[in-house]
């Protein structure tokens, strides 16, 4: 699958996470691989974070581990996509 010609990047800004986190909903779904997404990015947010003050790309790891719970949070999807809005308000 190729990342750039998947519907994230086709959604409007401050709405690719939340599409992502619908699109990928499904209540039948097994839990353990939901729980497994969860555990793997908040693995590498904390990797993340430790590479933020050791030799290290920090910022990757925090972004895709907050993109991994993202997938199974709304909540966390709608503070990424807000994140997102005030950065490019910012970069503007």
């Amino acid at each position: 699958m190729d990342l750039f010609k998947s519907p994230f990047w086709h959604d409007p800004p401050g709405h690719r996470f939340q599409g992502r986190y619908h699109a990928r909903r499904n209540p039948d779904a097994p839990s353990l691989g939901r729980a497994l997404r969860i555990v793997s990015g908040i693995v590498l947010i904390i990797v993340g974070t430790a590479f933020l003050v050791l030799p290290g790309p920090g910022i990757p790891p925090l972004i895709l581990g907050a993109a991994l719970i993202a997938g199974e949070s709304l909540t966390v999807a709608r503070w990424l996509d807000a994140v997102e809005l005030r950065l490019r308000r910012w970069r503007e």
